[in-house]
């Protein structure tokens, strides 16, 4: 958990990628995932808690190629809007991650 919360910290992004030995993505933890974990776990078990304890699995994901609009409408037209997408190659492998803040920056 440490290591996350430094993650997230370090690079100021909100979330960071959970990704195997291959670097394929395999999860994110976000800073909602983080409080939700922290909210729902006995303060004797946070010490013990891993990245997959407290990511979301299989998350929707963005590819390098795609257009930030079409990026946009990944995180806003679903039932829960999300603020970040993980992007990964044709081969499912992190790349980076993509923010809301990013999209907008570009001009959307």
């Amino acid at each position: 958990m440490v290591e996350v919360v430094k993650a997230i910290s370090k690079n100021a992004l909100g979330a960071v990628n959970v990704v195997g030995d291959d670097t394929k993505l395999i999860g994110i933890v976000t800073d909602g995932d983080l409080r939700r974990t922290i909210e729902k776990t006995e303060p004797s078990g946070l010490s013990s808690l891993t990245a997959s304890d407290m990511m979301t699995a299989g998350p929707i994901t963005a590819f390098p190629e795609m257009l930030a609009f079409d990026a946009l409408k990944l995180m806003e037209e679903r039932p829960s809007q999300i603020s970040v997408l993980p992007v990964v190659d044709g081969d499912g492998k992190s790349v980076g991650l993509l923010r809301l803040h990013d999209v907008v920056r570009s001009g959307l």
